[in-house]
């Protein structure tokens, strides 16, 4: 008897791929600033809803299906030889290297003009002010002014006027002890006789913990742990995610610990595994720190932590303390891969 081998549609090969492989390390903000031309909002039509297709029975797997299991194999194969609380860091990962970095979009008007909403970034902190710059070009603008408002119920909060020269208009918002939560920058003006809008959202709240230090390293086994200090204001399961640099700044490592905190002084150890390390035994700098309270419940909103100091040194550390014993992948990540296997026609 043939062996049967599936062949399998395009929506239901990329539902495979969706849920066999691992969730990643969150490493960029849940959402994206969002600039709002004033053009009227559209809202999609209803289209209905596709039936699953059909799983088909044949002979053989097409070779295009093939070939792209292959590259997704190869490509998971690779990323289980290190382990995912410590990734190779380098000059090109820009979004890991600066995670709270506003990315300004230009928003094209009449006549090839232009105008952005430019920001320092877009999560604050208590007590921050939060600045905000407004770049014209190719058009003259006049009355201008910018309102912080509630995300969702459209509350508004503080409202100023904008001045400073015809390329570059600026206002800043002086922080209020009831901040907290997702808020929406509107920026308006007049240009050639019409009222222009331009919208943005930022987040904004009281950190629910604080990193106040870094302890000694130490080894274990193929890795160095690294201590990490925090005041906890609020009782709760966190995620800290951290970058380790050397000490000319050549990035190393993107760090990732969790661990549940409760009120007082708590920690989270993490870990450098030895091959990321480069033969670089320090001193090093750990710093860009992204720390998470994870939500508890359903609908919850992810509340974030700060930091005493922008960057920790941390000493020397002799590299001959740890092993070379390969990272290994646990059960279920090994289930991923045989999977990608079998569909590459590897196995």
């Amino acid at each position: 008897m043939k062996k049967a081998v599936l062949i399998i549609s395009l929506p239901v090969l990329l539902a495979g791929i969706w849920f066999f492989w691992p969730q990643p390390a969150e490493v960029v903000p849940k959402t994206t600033p969002k600039i709002i031309t004033p053009a009227a909002a559209v809202k999609p039509a209803n289209t209905a809803v596709a039936k699953p297709q059909q799983i088909n029975v044949t002979e053989k797997i097409p070779q295009p299906v093939s070939e792209s299991f292959k590259i997704l194999a190869s490509a998971y194969a690779a990323e289980l030889e290190l382990p995912p609380y410590s990734r190779p860091l380098s000059a090109d990962d820009e979004h890991l290297l600066a995670p709270n970095r506003y990315i300004p979009q230009t928003v094209p008007l009449e006549g090839g003009a232009s105008a952005t909403i430019v920001m320092p970034k877009f999560r604050f902190s208590y007590p921050e002010a939060i600045p905000v710059t407004l770049q014209v070009s190719g058009i003259q603008v006049s009355d201008v002014s910018v309102i912080l408002s509630a995300e969702g119920t459209a509350t508004l909060v503080a409202t100023e006027e904008m001045r400073g020269t015809p390329a570059n208009w600026s206002a800043t918002f002086d922080a209020e002890a009831d901040w907290n939560g997702a808020f929406e920058i509107s920026v308006s003006f007049s240009a050639n006789g019409q009222q222009q809008v331009l919208k943005t959202g930022i987040g904004y709240s009281h950190p629910v913990a604080t990193i106040t230090g870094v302890g000694d390293s130490r080894g274990v086994g193929s890795d160095m742990l690294i201590p990490v200090k925090i005041a906890v204001h609020q009782a709760g399961y966190y995620r800290l995610r951290a970058n380790l640099f050397t000490e000319q700044r050549q990035p190393l490592a993107l760090l990732t610990g969790n661990a549940k905190l409760s009120e007082g002084q708590g920690e989270i150890t993490l870990r450098v595994f030895k091959a990321v390390l480069q033969q670089q035994s320090g001193p090093y700098i750990l710093g860009t720190f992204v720390l998470e309270k994870r939500p508890a419940v359903p609908g919850e909103l992810t509340q974030y932590g700060d930091s005493e100091k922008a960057e920790y040194k941390l000493d020397y550390f002799a590299l001959s303390q740890l092993s070379d014993e390969p990272w290994q992948p646990d059960a279920e990540e090994l289930q991923r891969l045989q999977f990608l296997q079998q569909m590459a026609g590897q196995q």
